[in-house]
This record gives structure tokens, sequence and C-alpha cells, in this order.
């Protein structure tokens, strides 16, 4: 069933959300000025093989897969979930409600022009990079991985080609030495990243598109599958700070060291500082260590210390 929002709003657009989850772009929109008339969830990569596993799909039902939809209900926004692609009924759904604009932020694939030329205005991502560098599903991790001191948000349009459209706005940020995902996150998206896509939206009429080049300067910021996990650090010949700094800021995710087991299996480590040495270490680069009580990954030329993290939620995420 859709329904329409009874508002009075000067100026304001019809826009659809593309979207994995409740995000600030999500919540921004939806309290912002525009009607948001439709909000389409894209299923993750791993949706068809967790669903196979009725367990992981109740606590995953509980924990995140309904969260968008129940945002989408209270708030009156039509919803719509994405688990066949940009198929037929998904183009009469999103036609049926002639948006002005669509706005994607963070989906697992790329919209076909069936879907993204249906809007007056175009659909235009939210993607956090300075494209043309780090075009792709992962540029957090690569970022991190090259130690990039600074990132970037970019607003441009879909065409067919991965994160290639015409840009609309850029914004620069930094990135501090082993600063955690969590808190780049909240500087790049919650503040930076939505500022700027509201300011696009209000003036998008007003602004003329940058084409980008060609080619990036960079290699595409693919996804690392959990059977590369264990390789991406080099442990013979990475400094101490690095390794530090790529493991606080994939924390959550990336388990390119052994994570807790027996007991506190399902849990995650906690990365906490690092130690430098200044005599040679007699312990293997990469594996985890237990000293006078406290834990630590031995690095080439010193340690990081680790804690663990007793969370429910990081438990069922990780099933």
């Amino acid at each position: 069933m859709l329904w329409t929002k009874q508002r009075s709003r000067n100026m304001s657009k019809k826009i659809v959300i593309i979207s994995q989850g409740v995000s600030p772009v999500v919540k921004a929109l939806v309290e912002s000025s525009n009607h948001v008339v439709g909000v389409i969830e894209c299923a993750p990569r791993s949706f068809k093989k967790n669903v196979t596993t009725f367990v992981v799909k109740f606590l995953k039902d509980i924990f995140s897969v309904k969260a968008l939809k129940n945002y989408a209900i209270k708030n009156r926004v039509n919803y719509f979930f994405m688990n066949n692609g940009c198929d037929d009924s998904l183009e009469t759904w999103v036609t049926q409600l002639k948006p002005d604009l669509i706005v994607v932020y963070s989906m697992s694939q790329l919209l076909t022009e069936n879907i993204y030329g249906i809007p007056v205005m175009g659909t235009i991502n939210l993607h956090p990079s300075y494209l043309p560098y780090y075009r792709g599903p992962n540029p957090w991790f690569w970022m991190y991985y090259y130690m990039e001191e600074q990132g970037g948000i970019t607003i441009h349009y879909i065409d067919q080609g991965e994160d290639t459209g015409d840009i609309l706005a850029q914004r620069k940020f930094q990135i501090p030495l082993g600063a955690k995902l969590s808190d780049v996150y909240e500087l790049a998206i919650a503040q930076v990243g939505v500022e700027l896509l509201l300011d696009v939206i209000e003036r998008i009429d007003q602004l003329s598109p940058i084409k980008q080049s060609i080619e990036s300067p960079t290699r595409r910021a693919k996804n690392i599958s959990k059977g590369k996990h264990k390789s991406i650090i080099k442990w013979d010949s990475w400094d101490v700070k690095r390794v530090w700094h790529i493991l606080r800021g994939t924390e959550s995710w990336l388990n390119a060291i052994p994570q807790p087991s027996g007991i506190y299996l399902g849990h995650r480590w906690i990365i906490d500082e690092f130690e430098i040495s200044e005599h040679e270490i007699n312990y293997t680069p990469g594996r985890v260590y237990t000293e006078q009580d406290r834990q630590f990954v031995a690095c080439k030329n010193g340690r990081v210390y680790l804690t663990i993290d007793f969370s429910l939620l990081t438990f069922i995420k990780s099933l």
C-alpha cells in the first residue's frame, strides 16, 4: 500500500531513499523540509546466506534487519525491501511514487538505468571518498590501509559506472592516526556528509556538475573476503604504528588477528594503545600473547595492546 504525507512544504522535493539501515543520512532526510515518499532497503550481500539459518535470521531481525522498515512505518514512509535487484517490481514501485530525486547512501549493488533514470532531477549518491579516489564499496578500509591523512565526501550523480557520475559537491576531512572508524564515521557522515547532502538537494538546480576523470588515481576500493583477512597485514615489514592504525580502524569486523576463543568466543578485541620496542622482540609478529595479565598482538618493533568487547550485539553480528 502506498501513502502520501500530508504536509505543507514550500519548494520541498519528493525523495526516495535507497540505503541499508537507519543511518544519519536517512534520519536527516526524513527530518528535513523535503518530502521523503519512499525508502528502499537494499539487501546485504550476505542476505541469502544468512536467511538459511533460522536462529541467525531471528536474532538479526531483532537487532538490525527490521530497524529501517520499522523506522519507515513509524514516519509514515513507504518501504520496499530490495532483494531481487532492479527488477520490474522495484521499477513499478518507484514510478508510482513519482519522486523528484532518488538519494543513495550505502547499498550493496549498482543501480541500473531503469531505476536511476526515473526521477526528473536524477539520482544522486553520497560516497565516502574524495572521488575519483577510492571508487568502490569499501573506501573506509583502503584509506586506513594506505594511512591516508585526509578522507573525503562526494555527492555525485549515478550513471552506468561505479562511482563515476558527475560530481555535484565535495569536501575533505582529517583522519587522525589511530582514529577509530566510529569517530571518523561520525565526522564524515553525520556531520560533513549530511550537511553537504542537504545543501546539494536544496540547490541542485543551481549547481554545475563536474565530470570525473575516466581513470582513478587509486585501485578499486573492493571489499575484503574473509579468506583474505589474515594476510592483509604485512607483519614482518609493517611498523607497529601502521598495524595499530589499521587495527583501530577495522576493530569491529576485520579478523586480521585471532579473535578471543573459549568462553570468550564470539566477542571481539578492543584495540588499545601501542608500544614501540627499542630492542629485538622475542615474539612472533601477528600472534596474540598474554603477559602480566595483559593481552597484546606482537609486531616487528613493538606491541598493540588488546582488551575484550563483551557486547551482546557484537556477538550476534559475528554469527
